[in-house]
């Protein structure tokens, strides 16, 4: 029976949310899956042996244009493997053409120590940073998602290629902006993170931050300066304690993906049908998108 790891970031939910869709259809095609947080790899929480796995796959959400740091620093660890095959798959909040050389610097490095990284995909989730979409284009972002997902399975067992091309001044470009997104404007977010009366002091927070960022202290919860800007610990507080001080307007509430859609799903009277044929203005572009999911 043919292995697949796969091996992902997911700061609210979304990426997780795919990783999670892609084992039935594996499983039905008679593989075997095994998940893995990337976050428990570099913090040695588990360990994997990429011999073990005929595919490897990597998932990330697309932060500020790249990958963030923590997918890099995976791949960076990645034990060199000639012909190993892999495969990447990103989420973020429109397929537009910008966010689809998000996974170039990984692809890099894992094609550096040898990976065949034949297939590369971008799938369209809820927008989880300053503009909250309509939930039912959120539920309908799903819903593409559960086919796009199929698409992936189909292409990856039959290796079929399958690379995003951005330009590549314009990828330089990008990259500097996302160094600086996550690097500094990550840093001023967290200086602002603070836990309010609200706060249980139950530590999901302190357990479920990937960059261990987050302690408790005598009087409450502390946040230090190694965040990279995931938004895990606002939108996965069960109190909805932990508030921003700097660039609040970041923040969506409620937040309708990733963690939280269950209840979107389970909503008939939404019935994810926003984008059409006719819309214009910024949601044109996801016509072409939900067309080539069907």
């Amino acid at each position: 029976m043919k292995k697949i790891g796969i091996f992902y970031f997911s700061g609210t939910g979304n990426t997780e949310i795919i990783a999670r869709l892609l084992v039935e259809p594996y499983k039905r095609s008679q593989v075997e899956v095994e998940l893995f947080r990337i976050e428990d790899v570099v913090n040695h929480k588990k360990t994997s042996v990429i011999n073990d796995f005929d595919l490897i796959g990597v998932g990330h959400p697309v932060l500020g244009f790249g990958a963030s740091g923590i997918t890099d620093q995976f791949a960076q660890m990645l034990p060199s493997c000639p012909g190993k095959k892999a495969f990447v798959f990103k989420t973020a909040s429109s397929p537009h053409y910008l966010n689809q050389g998000a996974s170039d610097r990984v692809v890099q490095i894992m094609e550096a120590k040898g990976y065949r990284v034949f297939h590369n995909s971008i799938i369209a989730m809820p927008c989880n940073l300053f503009i909250k979409y309509d939930d039912q284009l959120n539920k309908q972002l799903y819903q593409a998602a559960v086919k796009k997902v199929e698409h992936i399975v189909t292409d990856t067992l039959n290796e079929q290629e399958q690379h995003l091309k951005i330009n590549g001044i314009l990828s330089k470009l990008l990259r500097v902006l996302y160094y600086g997104e996550e690097h500094y404007g990550a840093q001023y977010f967290a200086k602002g993170l603070a836990a309010s009366a609200n706060c249980t002091h139950c530590k999901k927070c302190v357990r479920d931050c990937p960059t261990n960022n987050i302690s408790e202290v005598e009087d409450g919860i502390s946040f230090g300066s190694n965040c990279i800007w995931c938004m895990r610990c606002i939108y996965a507080c069960p109190n909805h304690a932990i508030k921003a001080k700097h660039l609040s307007g970041c923040v969506l509430d409620p937040y309708t993906g990733g963690f939280n859609i269950d209840q979107l799903l389970n909503n008939p009277q939404i019935d994810g049908n926003y984008v059409t044929e006719k819309s214009k203005g910024y949601y044109k572009h996801f016509i072409k998108y939900f067309s080539e999911a069907e």
